[in-house]
């Protein structure tokens, strides 16, 4: 297993510094792409989903939401029948 010495960025709250075994055979026995976005991804995406819908949610919410708004994640995006990004 990997274990992270810390988490060393402004979206912490949903951060893991490992994850359990059961998580990983999940996410193997699926299509999966990882991706990295870094603190101001995180925000910008904050605020344009600000923007966009009036709702403000933290930064461990725009780091998933990056893939949609930051410029350089949202080509993981293309050929995709459909994505979901949840929004906590």
């Amino acid at each position: 297993a990997v274990r992270l010495p810390a988490i060393e960025t402004v979206a912490t709250s949903l951060g893991a510094l490992q994850v359990t075994q059961a998580a990983l055979e999940r996410a193997s026995a699926h299509r999966t792409e990882a991706a990295i976005c870094t603190d101001r991804e995180a925000i910008d995406a904050c605020m344009a989903f600000a923007a966009d819908h009036r709702v403000l949610v933290e930064p461990a919410c725009g780091a998933g939401l990056a893939v949609a708004y930051s410029p350089r994640l949202r080509g993981m995006l293309q050929g995709l029948p459909s994505a979901v990004i949840e929004v906590c």
